[in-house]
């Protein structure tokens, strides 16, 4: 079940879809239908940071504008590499799911795994600069 906000924009499949009306509720019967709310996305120019970076590339695998079969080996060592930066075991646990994650095609949930894992990139980033 997804919520879809008035003026919401998802893309599914490659297609981008707007609700013009009122709130509304959508069940995706399909099976590995490929969605993206696209205000959970990331802009290439803010993807400056690795997990921004990551994130991009696995949402445009997500939405269909690269293979992944090209990209997800890639993806895969980028984060082996990334593993070695986090310290805090939630943070080790968020790697290790969007590993799994992507070796077995899910897209979406490496998404929002990497949703949480930019905000604690931005958090220890943050920490750092002071």
């Amino acid at each position: 079940m997804l919520k879809f906000p008035a003026g919401d924009r998802i893309v599914v499949n490659g297609a981008v879809i707007e609700n013009a009306g009122r709130g509304a509720r959508l069940r995706l019967l399909t099976p590995d239908t490929q969605l993206l709310r696209l205000r959970d996305a990331i802009d290439p120019a803010a993807a400056t940071t690795p997990v921004g970076r990551i994130t991009h590339a696995v949402q445009m695998v997500l939405v269909g504008e690269a293979a992944p079969s090209r990209q997800v080996p890639d993806l895969l060592s980028d984060l082996q590499t990334l593993r070695g930066a986090f310290v805090e075991a939630r943070d080790i646990a968020d790697v290790d799911a969007i590993l799994g994650n992507l070796r077995d095609g899910q897209f979406y949930q490496a998404l929002r795994a990497l949703g949480r894992l930019r905000k604690r990139e931005s958090e220890i980033l943050a920490a750092v600069a002071r």
